[in-house]
């Protein structure tokens, strides 16, 4: 008779087997929660109610523009084409990136910033303002606050004036079309993104503040669909459209669509009207109309202050020949 007899595992303990699952669910959860916390991490905005209200409808900007730190050389096109502007103006009062589209064809205004960089010269800059949480980092961004000289070209930001259409008397309207090898983003992907942005608007007597994510996909190609007349203002027009992706999918029923006036895209638009389509290259904004509505109506809809991120699209770029009926 074999001696030898195989040894057979113990079993676990179903008080062990428990303690086991509830260790592994832990960290599971607590793993979870920490990436929950990394990608919804909360960024304020506190904007003077007064800046709200001048520019909620308004395209552009003009500021005055102290250059801290720019880019060497623009990106090649496949990084966006942009060259990157960190600098202060005493018009925004935020720490603010200024961004020239196309920049490698806009050599006149490139060397016009790289002159003054670094100086206490300023430059006479104008181009569409846009708050967008894409570089908020962790710090609240307070209007007003007192900024000192940026030393790299991406400090923690949510204001750009982004796209420039001008640098002292150097037009750039011009840089306002697809940006060749650029590789856009997807307009589902990019719209389902800004849909879901969560917000809270705390509205104050002189202030309002803003509570938000991380928002990205800059750069997004979709066609717009013209819901209705057109509104003229004084630097450009704005445009009610609906939001399709390239195969003609409906992605957003009624978006408001920013264009700065001389562009390629405004006299693209401007001749168009309800039903027409135009495939066009935009980049989202927060719509400061809507954070203003929101704020005036919280006595009576106090629900809308925690709706969604409101958010806008300037057009920078069109594609082809507009679709009309």
């Amino acid at each position: 008779m074999n001696s030898s007899k195989s040894k057979k595992s113990n079993p676990i303990h179903p008080r062990g087997m428990t303690k086991l699952i509830f260790q592994v669910f832990f960290q599971v959860a607590f793993g979870l929660t920490l990436f929950s916390h990394a990608a919804l991490a909360e960024i304020e905005i506190t904007l003077n109610n007064s800046f709200i209200e001048k520019y909620k409808d308004r395209a552009t900007i003009d500021v005055t523009y102290t250059v801290d730190k720019a880019h060497k050389r623009p990106n090649p096109g496949s990084k966006d084409g942009d060259i990157h502007i960190a600098g202060r103006a005493p018009e925004v009062e935020l720490a603010t990136v200024s961004e020239i589209m196309n920049a490698a064809s806009q050599k006149d205004a490139v060397d016009r910033i790289h002159e003054i960089e670094g100086t206490d010269q300023t430059a006479k800059i104008r181009g569409a303002w846009r708050l967008w949480c894409e570089h908020g980092g962790s710090s609240s961004q307070i209007q007003g606050q007192t900024l000192a000289p940026f030393t790299t070209t991406n400090p923690d930001h949510v204001f750009e004036i982004h796209p420039v259409v001008q640098v002292d008397n150097i037009s750039t309207l011009d840089s306002l079309i697809p940006i060749d090898g650029y590789d856009p983003k997807d307009a589902h992907d990019a719209f389902t993104s800004y849909e879901n942005l969560k917000s809270q608007i705390k509205p104050g007597r002189k202030t309002t503040t803003i509570v938000t994510s991380m928002g990205g996909y800059n750069y997004v190609e979709f066609i717009m669909e013209i819901n209705g007349d057109q509104r003229v203002i004084d630097d450009g027009r704005m445009v009610m459209a609906s939001v399709h992706d390239t195969e003609g999918e409906l992605l957003v029923r009624n978006k408001r669509m920013v264009f700065l006036k001389d562009t390629p895209p405004e006299k693209m638009v401007k001749a168009l009207k309800k039903g027409d389509r135009l495939h066009v290259l935009g980049i989202p904004r927060i719509d400061l109309a809507l954070v203003s509505w929101r704020s005036s109506h919280s006595q009576s809809k106090p629900e809308t202050l925690k709706w969604n991120l409101p958010y806008e699209i300037i057009v920078v770029g069109v594609y082809d020949r507009p679709s009309t009926e």
